[in-house]
C-alpha cells in the first residue's frame, strides 16, 4: 500500500473516528506513538532490501531514516 492510497482509504472514514492498530501476537490494541520513515537492511551492508525480501537466518535491520527513508513506519507500543 502506498501513502497516497492510505490516505485515499482514510479520508473516506469520519474525521473524528480514531485509529486503533491491533497487536498481531495477543489481538489487543497498541497506540501509535509515532509516525516516521526509514528502511530494511542487511546487517554490515548499506544497500535496501526490496518488496520481495523473505526471512531469513540473516533478519535484516530496520534504520531510522526521517529524512530519506522510503518505507513510512507507525511506530507502536
Amino acid at each position: 500500500m502506498t501513502v497516497s492510497e492510505l490516505i485515499k482509504a482514510l479520508q473516506a472514514l469520519p474525521q473524528d473516528m480514531k485509529i486503533q492498530v491491533v497487536d498481531p501476537d495477543d489481538g489487543g490494541p497498541v497506540d501509535i506513538v509515532q509516525v516516521s520513515r526509514g528502511s530494511w537492511q542487511s546487517h554490515g551492508e548499506t544497500e535496501d532490501i526490496d518488496d520481495d525480501w523473505e526471512p531469513s537466518d540473516e533478519e535484516p535491520e530496520f534504520i531510522q531514516d526521517d529524512e530519506a527513508g522510503q518505507i513510512a513506519v507507525l511506530v507502536t507500543w
